[in-house]
């Protein structure tokens, strides 16, 4: 892309990336001011959900959360997925609106019709990443439930195998998966075709690392905040060196045929 085109693209959808930053920032900053009454919102249905698929019953105690006392179970204000709700929106807005905008398929649309299309896109993908975010916390929470019981049982559960690390280890695990599945699922259904793994990847290091490191968080604690990256980092290469075999095998297979 010369730099004249360069220029028009980025012309024809600063709006849109400008839009996007605002709503993705906004989360962020109300995320950052909320507290747990503030987050009934997203709270009640993960909690609801959650109910559904353990049949473990909850109450809402203001200030706290949803508690199950009994279990000795809270789901607090830092469960409630805000920041993958805001990883999830960002990583649809950005990698799509522009192609929802002024599709390939279709003659140029006027400037009203692609602002329509843009902004839609917009809206439609942080009411999407809402909804996708309980239904995903929901499985996060009951994994983050049953498998260290499972762990415990099975005498796992000792050495380097902490509880507050395996706690990381299933957020990154559940959470990246869903986007990456996510995004190839958006991917095929705008563009018709497969697409590069990279914007998930980016998006969600950016998020849960970069912003963080920008954000000078590791000056609270350099050690922690190194294990949280190393754990990360870990858990997406296992994630995606499996996930870029099989594809490389299945790209070869189809290009055979």
């Amino acid at each position: 892309m010369n730099l004249q085109k360069t220029r028009s693209y980025l012309r024809q959808n600063f709006i849109f990336y400008l839009v996007g930053a605002l709503v993705v920032l906004g989360i962020k900053y109300y995320y950052s001011q909320a507290d747990c009454d503030s987050l009934l919102w997203i709270l009640a249905p993960t909690a609801y959900w959650v109910e559904i698929l353990s049949g473990i019953p909850f109450t809402y105690i203001s200030g706290t959360g949803y508690v199950n006392h009994s279990l000795r179970l809270l789901i607090a204000p830092t469960c409630s997925g805000v920041r993958f709700m805001t990883i999830t929106s960002a990583m649809l807005i950005f990698s799509f609106v522009h192609i929802v905008a002024s599709p390939k398929k279709t003659p140029v649309p006027n400037t009203l019709l692609r602002t329509v299309r843009g902004l839609g896109w917009i809206a439609a993908s942080t009411a999407f990443s809402w909804f996708f975010t309980v239904f995903v916390n929901g499985l996060r929470i009951i994994t983050a439930i049953c498998l260290p019981l499972y762990l415990e049982r099975a005498g796992l559960m000792e050495g380097s195998l902490t509880s507050d690390r395996l706690h990381t280890m299933i957020g990154v695990v559940v959470y990246f998966i869903a986007l990456l599945t996510l995004y190839r699922l958006a991917a095929y259904l705008i563009q018709r075709r497969n697409s590069l793994i990279w914007p998930p990847v980016f998006w969600y290091f950016f998020m849960t690392v970069g912003l963080p490191f920008l954000n000078r968080a590791y000056l609270n604690g350099t050690a922690e905040f190194t294990e949280y990256t190393v754990l990360i980092i870990c858990c997406l290469a296992l994630i995606l060196l499996p996930y870029c075999l099989v594809l490389l095998l299945h790209n070869q297979s189809r290009s055979k045929k």
